[in-house]
């Protein structure tokens, strides 16, 4: 009996982590065809969109058609010619997140499934990293450093490496080659701070806002800390204007 329960519960684990098959499928084969990989026709749409996101989607004022290209970036040109999809992935509770290249553009969208088909999406979040093992330097001063960083001189300006023992104690790699840096810097704390990053996204063309938020300790300690946060994002986005909101 114990061993099959461990094997639902395997299975189940293993549904929750991968999705359904069905799902995927559909979710494979619209943005197949949003990222021009086959041709988007109305059946399609109406086969993978359930009727409520349809009608959402109704563009009557724009030739009479449906405005699908809203679960991808949106945007009608990019950096390349390159547009495919990476990955689908399941997040649960029937929501997938979806990651592609848009026109060179790398973006990921989540997309809720609902009897088969595609009922909800949350609008293009960009994709980023986390650079861990990096101090702020005892010379930068609370609010002046810039809202990004485009190499590695310049970074340098602003962090140092805390390197510590062992093969996970070595800062990440930062390659300014493929990616930039966005910091986010609180002022010295002597509370225990954890710094929060709830979401980096398009606001706007050409620009990008991040929201961070932070959870604090009740208890004072002896020593104060600098809360950061250092993401590394693709530097198809180097140009872009960054708005930082802090909750």
């Amino acid at each position: 009996m114990k061993k099959l329960v461990f094997a639902i519960t395997a299975m189940l684990l293993l549904a929750s982590c991968t999705g359904k098959k069905s799902d995927v499928d559909v979710i494979t084969n619209f943005y197949n065809a949003a990222l021009g990989k086959a041709e988007m026709t109305d059946a399609l749409l109406k086969k993978s969109l359930s009727e409520d996101l349809l009608s959402a989607l109704w563009e009557a004022d724009y030739e009479n058609t449906y405005s699908w290209w809203k679960l991808r970036t949106g945007y009608q040109d990019g950096i390349s010619e390159d547009s495919s999809l990476e990955s689908v992935e399941a997040l649960g509770e029937g929501w997938y997140q979806v990651s592609y290249t848009d026109m060179g553009i790398k973006a990921v969208t989540d997309v809720k499934m609902t009897d088969g088909k595609i009922s909800e999406y949350r609008p293009f979040r960009v994709p980023f990293r986390y650079a861990k093992g990096y101090f702020v330097r005892n010379d930068v001063e609370d609010g002046e450093y810039p809202s990004k960083i485009t190499s590695q001189g310049e970074f340098e300006k602003y962090f140092g490496m805390a390197t510590v023992m062992g093969e996970n104690g070595k800062p990440t790699e930062i390659d300014f080659n493929k990616d930039f840096v966005i910091p986010v810097i609180y002022p010295e704390t002597d509370q225990e701070t954890s710094v929060v990053v709830e979401r980096l996204w398009h606001t706007a063309p050409a620009e990008l806002t991040l929201s961070v938020g932070t959870i604090r300790g009740q208890e004072h300690r002896s020593f104060k800390i600098r809360p950061v946060v250092i993401l590394l994002v693709d530097n198809g986005y180097s140009d872009y204007q960054i708005n930082v909101s802090l909750q």
